[in-house]
């Protein structure tokens, strides 16, 4: 079956069961589970009586459409003769000399058979096949069957013991093999052929089948038996029949999805019994198979390149042999992986879009396969549902008995498929091949096979596996599965190969041991990011104490981590021993007790370390500062006072001395202090640029405007006038600001010019052209890049631009090929400093990632193929080499893979394609319609009387506005859910196609600016969000669970736990998105966490249960997962989950008086609303009123009268949401308040900010006038202040002083809002003090005289910064001092 999407889907028959103990025939099938979109899990009805309470779901799970495939009569040779007649003329092996098809495979086995015959093979007989993917392999299996024997795989690389054991074992009559291994068969007693040595024989036999006559009757089913290890030492045989590999290879060729067009790598040995998979298979769907270099197995990149360069399409392998390759086989679309678990982290980075990657499980005795699911990078690993004809049972070890519903047991598997038992192991078969005391339904063997597997059926109607039962091991009382430890190693970006096994260095003293293997050209991790990525990840008692570098990892034949070959460990301890050494002062017995106390250490040495050598983790040593604090006679201790001092000793040291002041870098610093002529000057300049650039584009669209009314009678005319006149005003502003800018600037050069002067101006009047150019609008988009190129940028092929704040010094920013900046990233090219400008060359390598809301200062650079993490920040001199992960502000090295979506190939037709869509979009459908308004309004004013104009205007503004919010609230609603279908989360897609359009238009329609305003800060918010398609699970209303802005990427795969509380600038990370490709991702934030402002949330973020995370912190994606904690920081460090003081702010209130107190905020947040749309309503209402006046004045003044429109506009919309904010503080001015979100206080402090949330805080930007709106609306601003974009909150709690730099996007917010506790304070940034872009500023600080925070930084509540100091970091801290130099003027 072929889905809408082009991919195999499973049949129907795929579908899973899971059943009752007593009733297998009523079963009522609910929900979807499989991952292949068809797998049930079905409610059980008891027929046995009417109303009887149903039965508890047992442990067994069935397949819908369970019948066999396979008749008892059925063989595989005549399987493959009916194919070979199918598919006759096709490839069916493919090597580097000769092609082979299907019709020539089956004739030179028919003659291989002959031979046979010949030689006196006869029905019953068991033939040892020692080959190795050569064709003869394939003509010899097929030789064997067709004579009527059964076949015995022999492994090139089995010692000679092993061989000569099966030979016997197996009473082999004959050895057929090549004479490339004939050197190997001389010592065995047994007759042998050499295919390639009869050529000329075999070519003398005839081509046809055999008939009867020539071979006989059957005399048994078996088809093959192929050894597995045993306990004893030796080998056991399995003995496979053929109606069980029939039915097999029936029912994997419905459910693998291969086609025959496929290449399938065949480079397993026959003796494993995954080549089933490589080779039956494959045949059974007419596909070509192509064998692997004979003598040797590939690994790595050599397999990788044999894959490419064969052109492979499908690949079954174990997970160690994938792991080994570390660069993509784009062609790849089916990879099948089994024979061992699958770690998560292979999955992610082997998914691509178009490919499916299939997790297969089955032991030897069940016919190769038993389940199958697909593996997804946001689904867990599972082993699946079983295949059809095949059923799974949950088993009780030690006893003949299922075990509970959703327990862990022993995995039983029952059907056709199983094998009929060990040769020559009656013991053992029976003790492994139990009866069928369930009653499976489709059991024809009415057995059940026990795996030795540990595993459970989850809710979902899949099985997990847990390891084996007899290789799980148990350390001091722990039960642990190795393959859990292997999987953190295998994590690691340099480690491709991982095993862990336990090491008994003497008599009762077991530990565990791990070897690692490197990958081909990188340098081996360091033991110390080894120790932390497991402690990160792993409880203590799992970590391996020696770790032991191997190259390679010995293997098995069957491609798996052989054990039995590791070497004894010679690596060092992890944790080294040293002497004891006891505490010595009151300070070091303290620590080293609560230490202990914490740890469960019954001794501390204080040297020592915490975590290297103690096994602590953050979460523990949280617990541990959190206890000293705790008490009033020690001295505080912090998470970074740990990090720093990371053993008792040097901790009490620490403490016992005042805190040290780290060393800073000191350097002189000029500063520009403007004269009052340069500022106002500047400032004339600056409106007269405003005059100007307004009048002209008013005048042009006024000419086209008159020619669009010319047309008012003729529609079609009237429509084709809009479309040019729309597509005019877009290129036209957008090239115009093209060339202003080569014209005033030519190229922007690396210099620093003072602000308030000709050179700024220039400067100012370029980025305002270059920022309202319609262009902007497409950001992200090919026509973007190339406006950026335009300007003068290098950008290269393919790569991305989203960021929200447009770079400004073009022709110092350069992007690589394939590169992309996500959204809310600022790379501007300049910072003001000092009141200076100074710009500065950014470099962004091919093939980097610069994630979501990163900030990149002048002097920096990403190499090529480099990730910066969301929040990051690189520093002025920053630089990150090629290759390396970075995160944090300022940004450090990291393990963490924040771009985790392949660059897929996009060609320039597509990206034109999506680009000519877009712009039709907008200029046929978008623009032309006002344009049309506008003409009939015009026209409707000429004939309406001047008593009639009002009403009219106040019935259009009330309908602009109600038809606005209905349009805005129905798309975000209903747009999600429309585009569903076409855009599933796992999938990669291609950019630039129509799944990538329709993710645009699902982010635009449903991020409503004025619907999360409106709602925002109310209980309405909480219907608001869940409509639009947020699951918010359980909800505990306060009237203040979401903030005014918060934002997604898709709503419908935003998930935030029960009891989760959010403050304003939260963003839903759950597009990942590389320069060609994107995939959608579940995000979910756990339950009954806080999340302060300005919050970038990954879809892997590693926050679950009780989790505080402070404004601005850095959500880790690596590490443990963090529960019952607060973070801070960026890197994130651990903070105590919430202060005594805000546990006694909430604990006032008993649940009575909260409920009565969430209705009384209810009721004023609903007047509240209504405030905000009757003052919204106001503006438009006066609007309107404005310009139809001016349009009433037009046939007299013409463009005049549209000019002084808009001078009117802008002077109404300052004077009345001037006064909307003045009066929402009911004409007075804030002061600093404690208060709970159920303080009526705290209700009114709500209504002003919603009122407040107005667009006259974006104008003037960067201009004498923009320090003046800001006195208007409360802030205290000193003299020649400049402004580039500060977002400010409470205003009449801030205070500027003279001469400061406020860059764009810093934030000052005097308040915060942690657990439901509101404390707000004051803000005083003094003289000559630099806010760096997108730098925060919380309440209670002090910026001293000519400070500095730099840029992304985060300067905490309660700080001060001395005169002259340069501060930086996410929490922020002193850097730098700067000394005062010359004074300019």
């Amino acid at each position: 079956m072929v889905d809408a999407h082009g991919f195999t889907t499973l049949p129907s028959s795929m579908m899973a069961h899971r059943i009752g103990v007593r009733e297998f025939e009523s079963v009522l099938p609910t929900t979807d589970t499989s991952g292949f979109g068809e797998t049930v899990v079905p409610t059980v009805v008891d027929a046995s009586t009417d109303d009887a309470a149903a039965p508890p779901l047992s442990p067994v799970l069935t397949a819908t459409g369970g019948e066999a495939r396979a008749g008892v009569d059925d063989r595989l040779e005549r399987l493959f003769e009916e194919i070979a007649r199918r598919y006759e003329g096709r490839d069916a092996v493919v090597t580097d000399t000769r092609v082979w098809s299907y019709r020539e495979i089956d004739e030179q086995a028919n003659r291989l058979a002959r031979v046979l015959v010949a030689r006196g093979i006869r029905p019953g007989d068991r033939i040892g096949l020692l080959l190795d993917r050569t064709v003869e392999t394939y003509v010899g299996l097929l030789a064997v069957m067709k004579a009527k024997a059964s076949w015995v795989p022999l492994a090139t690389a089995f010692p000679a013991d092993r061989i000569a054991y099966i030979l016997e074992d197996a009473a082999i009559s004959m050895v057929v093999s090549i004479s490339l291994f004939e050197s190997r068969l001389g010592a065995f007693g047994v007759p042998h052929l050499l295919i390639d040595r009869i050529g000329d024989e075999i070519a003398a036999a005839s081509a046809e089948p055999l008939g009867p006559e020539e071979v006989g009757a059957p005399v048994d089913r078996i088809c093959y038996i192929l050894y597995t290890s045993g306990t004893t030492g030796n080998p056991k045989g399995v003995v496979i029949e053929h109606p069980s590999i029939c039915n097999f290879v029936r029912v994997a060729a419905e459910c693998y999805g291969y086609r025959a067009d496929d290449r399938i790598y065949q480079g397993m040995t026959i003796a494993f019994d995954f080549s089933i998979e490589e080779i039956w298979v494959p045949f059974m769907v007419g596909a070509a198979i192509v064998p692997g270099p004979v003598g040797m197995t590939l690994l790595g990149e050599e397999l990788a390149d044999f894959l490419r360069s064969r052109d492979i399409t499908c690949m079954a392998c174990s997970p160690t042999l994938l792991s080994s390759i570390e660069t993509d086989v784009p062609q790849l679309r089916i990879l099948l992986v089994g024979g061992e678990a699958c770690p998560h982290n292979l999955v992610v980075r082997w998914a691509r879009s178009g490919r499916r990657i299939l997790n297969s499980y089955g032991p030897t005795e069940a016919t190769v396969t038993a389940t199958l699911t697909e593996l997804l990078p946001d689904k867990p690993v599972t082993i699946g549902t079983p295949l059809p004809s095949y059923a799974i049972v949950i088993l009780d070890p030690n006893e003949s008995k299922l075990v509970g519903e959703g327990e862990q047991g022993e995995i039983g598997i029952a059907g056709i498929c199983l094998a009929s038992g060990y040769l020559n192991r009656p013991d053992l078969t029976v003790a492994k091949f139990i009866p069928d005391f369930v009653g499976i339904p489709h059991n024809p063997s009415a057995r059940i096979y026990r795996t030795g597997d540990i595993g459970l059926i989850n809710d979902d109607g899949e099985v997990e596996y847990h390891g084996r039962i007899d290789t799980q091991v148990k350390i001091r009382g722990h039960r642990i599965e190795l393959g859990e430890i292997e999987s953190v190693l295998l994590d690691q970006p340099a480690i491709h190969q991982a095993a862990v096994t336990t090491w008994e260095p003497e008599a009762g003293n077991v530990q565990l041991v791990g070897y690692f293997a490197v990958k081909t050209g990188m340098a081996a991790p360091s033991r110390h990011d080894l120790v932390q990525a497991m402690k990160a990840r792993l409880p203590d008692y799992m970590g391996p104490a020696p770790l032991q570098q191997l190259d390679p990892i010995p293997m098995t034949v069957s491609n798996n981590a052989d054990h039995r070959r590791l070497p004894p460990p010679t690596g060092a301890r992890i944790g080294s021993e040293r002497p004891m050494v006891e505490p010595s002062t009151d300070e070091q017995r303290l620590l080293a007790t609560t230490l202990g106390e914490i740890l469960k250490l019954d001794q501390v040495s204080v040297e020592d370390h915490f975590f290297d050598e103690l096994g602590a983790n953050s979460l523990l040593m949280a617990r541990f500062c959190a206890r000293l604090r705790a008490r009033p006679d020690f001295p505080p201790v912090s998470m970074r006072d740990v990090y720093l001092h990371p053993t008792v000793a040097k901790l009490a040291e620490f403490l016992r001395g005042p805190a040290a002041v780290p060393a800073v870098e000191i350097e002189p610093e000029v500063f520009h202090r403007p004269s009052a002529f340069a500022y106002w000057g500047t400032g004339v300049l600056q409106l007269a640029f405003y005059a100007v650039y307004g009048y002209i584009t008013l005048w042009a669209f006024d000419i086209g405007l008159d020619w669009v009314y010319d047309a008012l009678d003729d529609w079609p005319t009237l429509y084709l006038r809009s479309i040019l006149v729309g597509a005019g005003s877009f290129f036209g502003m957008s090239f115009a600001a093209i060339a202003v800018k080569w014209l005033l600037i030519g190229r922007w050069k690396v210099e620093t010019f003072p602000i308030w002067s000709l050179r700024y101006f220039r400067f100012w009047v370029v980025t305002t052209m270059m920022r309202t150019a319609p262009v902007v609008l497409f950001k992200g988009s090919p026509l973007y890049s190339l406006y950026l190129q335009l300007l003068g940028a290098g950008i290269g092929r393919n790569a991305v631009v989203e960021c929200r704040h447009v770079p400004v010094c073009t022709d110092l920013i350069s992007i690589g090929d394939n590169s992309i900046i996500r959204k809310e990233s600022m790379v501007l090219g300049y910072r003001a400093q000092a009141g200076f400008i100074h710009t500065g060359r950014i470099t962004i390598g091919a093939n980097a990632f610069v994630g979501e809301a990163a900030v990149l200062d002048i002097d920096t650079a990403v190499g090529d193929g480099a990730p910066l993490g969301p929040g990051a920040a690189l520093q002025s001199g920053q630089r990150i080499a090629a290759g390396e992960r970075a995160h944090g502000s300022p940004a450090v090295p990291t393990t963490a893979d924040y771009c985790r979506v392949p660059n897929e190939p996009c060609s320039p037709v597509r990206r034109m394609i999506y680009e000519t869509v877009q712009l039709i979009g907008l200029f046929v459908i978008a623009m032309p319609l006002p344009l049309m308004v506008l003409s009939y309004w015009e026209k409707l004013a000429e004939i309406s009387d001047e008593d009639g104009s009002g009403g009219r205007i106040v019935l259009a503004s009330l309908v602009v506005l109600v038809a606005g919010l209905l349009i805005a609230l129905v798309g975000a609603v209903v747009v999600p859910r429309l585009t569903r279908p076409f855009l599933q989360p796992g999938r990669v897609y291609s950019l630039y196609g129509i799944h990538h359009w329709l993710q645009v238009i699902t982010g635009g329609v449903s991020n409503s600016r004025i619907l999360n305003v409106l709602f925002g800060d109310s209980s309405a918010v909480v219907h608001y969000i869940r409509a639009i398609g947020w699951n918010l699970n359980e909800v505990e209303q306060t009237g203040s669970n979401f903030g005014t802005n918060q934002i997604h990427d898709n709503p419908l795969y935003c998930e935030i736990g029960s009891r989760t509380m959010v403050s304003d600038g939260l963003s839903m990370i759950n597009l990942e998105k590389s320069a060609s490709s994107f995939r959608l991702s579940h995000t979910k934030i756990g339950e009954r966490n806080y999340l302060g402002n300005n919050i970038h949330y990954p879809p892997d973020g590693k926050t679950g249960a009780n989790v505080l995370l402070a404004t601005k912190v850095m959500v880790p994606i690596d590490g443990e997962m963090r529960e019952n904690v607060g973070l801070l920081g960026s890197p994130a460090f651990e903070i105590p989950r919430m202060v005594d003081r805000d546990k006694t702010l909430i604990g006032a209130l008993d649940e009575t008086a909260r409920r009565r107190r969430v209705r009384a905020k209810n009721r004023h947040n609903l007047v509240t609303a209504m405030m905000f749309l009757f003052s919204q309503w106001i503006m438009l209402f006066m609007t309107l009123w404005i310009w139809d006046t001016a349009l009433d004045l037009y046939f007299d003044w013409g463009a005049v009268a549209l000019y002084g429109a808009l001078v009117v506009n802008s002077a109404a919309a300052i004077a009345w949401y001037t006064f909307i904010e003045r009066a929402s503080l009911g004409f007075r001015r804030l002061k600093p308040r404690v208060a709970t979100i159920y303080d009526p206080y705290f209700w009114s402090h709500e209504r002003h900010w919603k009122l407040s949330d107005t667009p006259i805080m974006g104008l003037f930007v960067g201009t004498p006038f923009r320090p003046l709106i800001l006195r208007l609306i409360g802030v205290k601003v000193g003299r020649r202040v400049w402004d580039g974009g500060a977002i400010i909150t409470e205003r009449t709690l801030l205070e500027i002083g003279d001469g400061a730099n406020l860059n764009e996007a810093c934030v000052l917010q005097a308040h915060s809002l942690e657990e439901g506790a509101f404390k707000s304070g004051r803000i005083k940034i003094g003289a000559g003090c630099t806010l760096g872009p997108a730098a925060f500023v919380h309440y209670d600080v002090t910026l001293e005289d000519r400070a500095v925070l730099e840029a992304d930084s985060f300067l905490m509540k309660g700080e001060t910064v001395e005169a002259f100091g340069v501060w930086r970091g996410n929490p922020a801290k002193p850097h730098r001092r700067l000394t005062p130099a010359t004074t300019t003027a």
